[in-house]
């Protein structure tokens, strides 16, 4: 299984999980925040000391991916334009990464944080664990 874990409480990080949903026509993802309990049980054991709100992290079976890697690898598996994005992993992990985390810095700018992670449409509610 794939799971992309994300900030719950975060506008923009909502945003990209729904257009994700959109362009994953195959649904090969699920989606679960970072701030719930499927991340514990999941990540605690691969990444003892983190489970931060400010990073994006896919689990595929057993692999941890984070930040920009994660980016890159969720954009490889969607189909045609967005996988494109894959030779993304071409530009040195730290420039990308240091673009990640300005961004992910300036998130709240773009939008208010949520108190708790919305409820997500019923047509989707299948793809959240």
């Amino acid at each position: 299984m794939k799971i992309i874990f994300f900030d719950g409480t975060c506008p923009m990080c909502h945003s990209w999980v729904k257009r994700i949903i959109r362009w994953d026509k195959q649904n090969v993802f699920k989606f679960s925040p970072l701030e719930g309990s499927k991340a514990t049980e999941v990540l605690s054991s691969l990444l003892p000391d983190y489970l931060q709100e400010d990073t994006l992290v896919l689990y595929d079976e057993d692999s941890v991916y984070l930040r920009s890697d994660a980016a890159i690898k969720i954009f490889s598996q969607l189909s045609f334009p967005f996988n494109l994005l894959a030779p993304g992993q071409m530009v040195p992990k730290r420039i990308r990464d240091g673009v990640y985390r300005w961004v992910a810095n300036r998130r709240y700018k773009f939008g208010d944080r949520y108190d708790s992670c919305p409820v997500p449409p019923k047509e989707w509610r299948d793809r959240f664990i």
